[in-house]
């Protein structure tokens, strides 16, 4: 039987031997990119979730504010914005009224390709744009506090715009639930402080992937972007080809419940049960190891205990900040949360450490990937492999009987026992 993944981005083919039963190729709905961009931003313009048509707001002398995620995202910013910019300039705001940040977060630093590719020459060339640094405490304001006691210190030029909007995609997130929303503000434009404060929340049962409400981590970011005063968000939702598929612009909860059903009902898959081996791509999230662990977060959750995970994805950025000296270490899930929360564990990386040191704990975890030396992927307790087909007859002689789920889109896929 023939299975399909992704590396680099691009489809790959492979074999599963006698004895494997594949129980489920998980695969998205096949849906269609937009035809016009412009247009289902002007629309989106005239008609926002939960908030007033933003056509009729009044916008002379008006400083505004875009917020982009990063490079790590697979949102098309190089197609969005532009579009956004001229809408911007059509309802009378000029290029040089308009600051981009790139939400960084704590995610490294990006360099002068990784905008050009994530932005666009025109972009760069049009209006200012700079990138968060959540160390930077001169670049940050305080805000206050949330209900939970996060301190909330914002990037000033998000705090001082007159009108700030935010870009990102929707997709499962292994401890905010989704991606897109209030994430565009934290932890994507705040400091250090309100990010690890927010993050240390991981440890608690609530914080999972496809839960917002009641998951203490998403209504402290929900909370934190009102507090920040983002007006507007634009979430969008893929195809599995990286093509925007929907568009949706309002306010940041509103517009992102709408964003989260249009994606379940492309990328939600009924599992009828869990499964010995899963097969997964970290594609469209193949940044880093961190990234690209979201789809294993998504296998884990339909495989059986004592199972197996495969995982195929480039790692273009190698494991992630601080993921390797985290991990090479083997702690306890709990003493990780703690390590973030002492600034001895990353942020970005320290919540997704601590899953997976739990994982591991239960399942065989194995990486097919070249931006990773296999010395490297060893001392985080996992197997390395340099291709599908080795990972595949290595488990084998593990295993000889087994029902396999593949996720070929696993960076994006949101499958369930069901």
């Amino acid at each position: 039987m023939l299975g399909k993944a992704y590396y680099e981005g691009k489809e790959i083919r492979f074999q599963l031997p006698q004895g494997w039963d594949l129980l489920v190729q998980a695969e998205p709905r096949d849906i269609p990119g937009l035809d016009d961009i412009r247009g289902s931003i002007r629309e989106a313009f005239k008609n926002p979730v939960g908030m007033p048509s933003l056509l009729d707001r009044s916008w002379a002398g008006k400083r505004i504010t875009v917020i982009s995620d990063d490079q790590t995202r697979p949102t098309p910013a190089v197609d969005i914005v532009p579009a956004l910019l001229d809408q911007l300039n059509e309802l009378g705001v000029r290029d040089m009224a308009i600051e981009l940040v790139v939400a960084r977060g704590t995610h490294r630093l990006p360099n002068h390709v990784d905008l050009e590719k994530k932005l666009g020459k025109e972009v760069l060339d049009r209006v200012n744009v700079s990138v968060h640094d959540a160390d930077d405490s001169s670049a940050l304001a305080h805000m206050g506090k949330t209900s939970r006691g996060t301190p909330v210190w914002v990037n000033r030029l998000v705090v001082e715009a007159d009108f700030v909007m935010g870009l990102g995609t929707v997709a499962p997130h292994y401890f905010a639930g989704y991606s897109g929303g209030p994430k565009i503000i934290l932890p994507g434009v705040c400091g250090r402080e309100t990010i690890i404060k927010n993050h240390v929340m991981t440890a608690d049962p609530r914080a999972e992937q496809g839960t917002r409400m009641g998951n203490p981590i998403w209504e402290d970011m929900l909370e934190t972007a009102r507090i920040a005063g983002l007006d507007a968000k634009l979430d969008v939702v893929l195809t599995p080809q990286g093509k925007v598929y929907k568009v949706f612009l309002g306010d940041v909860k509103d517009s992102q419940d709408y964003a989260v059903e249009a994606f379940n009902l492309v990328y939600g898959v009924s599992i009828p049960r869990k499964v010995d081996v899963a097969i997964t791509s970290g594609y469209p999230l193949e940044a880093d190891l961190i990234q690209s662990s979201k789809a294993i977060m998504s296998a884990n959750s339909i495989t059986k205990e004592g199972g197996s995970i495969i995982l195929s994805s480039a790692c273009y950025d190698g494991p992630g900040p601080m993921f390797h000296e985290t991990l090479s270490q083997r702690p306890d899930p709990d003493q990780v949360v703690k390590w973030i929360g002492e600034g001895k564990a990353s942020p970005t990386g320290g919540p997704m450490a601590s899953r997976l040191r739990s994982l591991l704990k239960r399942k065989r975890l194995v990486v097919v990937t070249r931006g990773i030396p296999e010395e490297k992927i060893r001392e985080m307790e996992m197997v390395p492999a340099r291709d599908l087909s080795e990972a595949i007859e290595e488990e084998f002689r593990l295993r000889r009987q087994a029902e396999v789920a593949v996720l070929p889109i696993g960076g994006a896929s949101f499958p369930y026992i069901g």
